[in-house]
């Protein structure tokens, strides 16, 4: 799925099985490393966040804590991105 493509909502993001959320978290990371912004961090929030949610998943405890912290780094830019273009 192309980076640029229009996902509406977590249930667009759930609808996609792990391995295809984990090509598009990889694209959109590598393209917040080109174009630093809020927006592109959030946006790999938003996928982490579809990740450790999602159904498929299971009982994986390591990997669920794994996005659980990812996400919260990526907060943790997306927030400090918003300061730096203010």
């Amino acid at each position: 799925m192309p980076v640029d493509s229009p996902l509406a909502s977590h249930s667009d993001l759930a609808r996609l099985k792990p391995e295809d959320l984990e090509m598009h978290l990889g694209e959109l990371i590598r393209r917040y490393v080109r174009h630093r912004s809020a927006d592109l961090a959030e946006r790999v929030v938003e996928s982490i966040e579809a990740l450790y949610l999602h159904p498929d998943l299971g009982s994986d405890a390591e990997r669920f804590c794994a996005y659980r912290r990812l996400a919260r780094h990526w907060r943790w830019l997306a927030q400090r991105a918003a300061t730096v273009a203010h």
